[in-house]
């Protein structure tokens, strides 16, 4: 698994620095090619002849000159991966905002590889507004953030906010990569679909949901990972710039986009949440304050109901979120719409909307279930490509 990888351990100021001693010297037996990056905060805590000792290899800090002729934080971006552990609320506020003041931040601004984040801090700075908007913004990059758990902290608190011990990071890793060393999806051609559709009323007034488009992007990320070949077909950006991204706007619009490339792709995960009901009409200058407004709405296109009988070859994962009688919709849904697999969750009950995490139940087309416990929508993602991959 890490045999001749290039693995860069980036260590932080924090007293959990000490763990990422025992973390390189672990990687290394694995057979990994180990450098360190030292914060000057981080030398506070620990030496770079510790690293050295367990690595045999660099151990950079801000000032160094260049390695082998290459510019230092050029140079080490150009690891397999990257791991930050221990990872303080200050580099990860600096991570969120783009900055690039050390060889640190320069290291991940410049990088396209894998990077692991690995928090460790006071429970009341993990859990501080600012700085859970910064993880949620590095996650929706598509940084991989390795979390915290509770336990007894070196300020005699007692809370989350404990760094992962090194086995626990070792073993995170490496089930990351097992997954990327899939031959089911390496390859493979696949349309992915995330987010609401929208219907202009006027310049200024549109029609849509609250889907956020986050589960997606997580299906795109662990597919991108698994070596697949994704397009991503919807109207919000996805946050994370390696992927593909095809921007629309109507369920018309979206319809259109699947059918044009149904022939190239073997497999299509429609996760996203298209209008039922447009308005009937776009009037072309902006309708003026008034007592009440009336407008009509008219169908959109059922998409997979429209596909089905054209589809040929190509597999289909659909999503159904109800708010009532879901498991029974959701298996009407599987047999009426052509899928091969679905998932099923209580949008009322669960309130997933614009969360992180989600929960539901898995039936593949031959009468097979798996029950998804509340988990964030990265592992989300995953169960489900692995649950199709069963069944297939």
């Amino acid at each position: 698994m890490f045999e001749g990888k290039r693995v860069v351990l980036a260590v932080t100021g924090g007293i959990a620095a000490y763990k990422s001693i025992y973390l390189a010297s672990l990687l290394r037996k694995k057979g990994a090619i180990v450098e360190t990056i030292l914060t000057e905060a981080a030398q506070k805590f620990v030496t770079p002849v510790s690293f050295n000792g367990v690595t045999g290899h660099g151990v950079y800090s801000d000032g160094f000159q260049n390695i082998n002729d290459e510019i230092p934080h050029i140079y080490l971006s150009k690891a397999d991966m990257i791991i930050v552990a221990p990872a303080s609320k200050n580099e990860i506020a600096k991570l969120a905002c783009g900055m690039a003041d050390n060889l640190l931040t320069s290291t991940i601004s410049a990088t396209k590889s894998p990077v692991f984040i690995v928090p460790a801090m006071n429970t009341n700075m993990y859990l501080n507004p600012i700085n859970q908007e910064n993880l949620k913004k590095l996650k929706e990059i598509g940084y991989i953030i390795i979390e915290p758990v509770s336990g007894n902290l070196a300020c005699g608190d007692v809370g989350i906010g404990k760094m992962r011990e090194p086995d626990e990071i070792y073993n995170f890793i490496s089930d990351y990569f097992k997954n990327a060393e899939d031959d089911f999806y390496r390859g493979m051609n696949v349309i992915v679909t995330g987010g609401p559709t929208i219907s202009k009323l006027d310049p200024v007034r549109i029609f849509t949901n609250q889907s956020s488009g986050k589960m997606g992007e997580r299906i795109c990320e662990s597919l991108i990972k698994r070596g697949a070949n994704v397009t991503y077909i919807s109207y919000k950006k996805p946050a994370n710039e390696r992927i593909n991204h095809i921007k629309i706007e109507t369920t018309e619009d979206m319809l259109e986009e699947i059918k044009k490339r149904m022939s190239e792709n073997k497999l299509l995960i429609m996760s996203a949440a298209p209008l039922d009901y447009e308005f009937e009409s776009y009037h072309d200058e902006k309708i003026k304050k008034g007592e009440a407004l009336t407008f009509k709405m008219k169908r959109t296109p059922d998409i997979l109901k429209t596909i089905k009988p054209y589809k040929g070859d190509l597999k289909v994962i659909g999503f159904a979120a109800e708010s009532e009688n879901a498991y029974e919709y959701g298996l009407e849904k599987l047999k009426n719409k052509g899928m091969d697999m679905i998932f099923i969750n209580n949008i009322l009950k669960d309130n997933v909307f614009g969360s992180e995490e989600n929960n539901g139940i898995m039936i593949s087309k031959n009468g097979e279930e798996k029950k998804v416990p509340r988990m964030d929508k990265s592992l989300i993602a995953d169960a489900i490509l692995d649950f199709f991959k069963e069944q297939n």
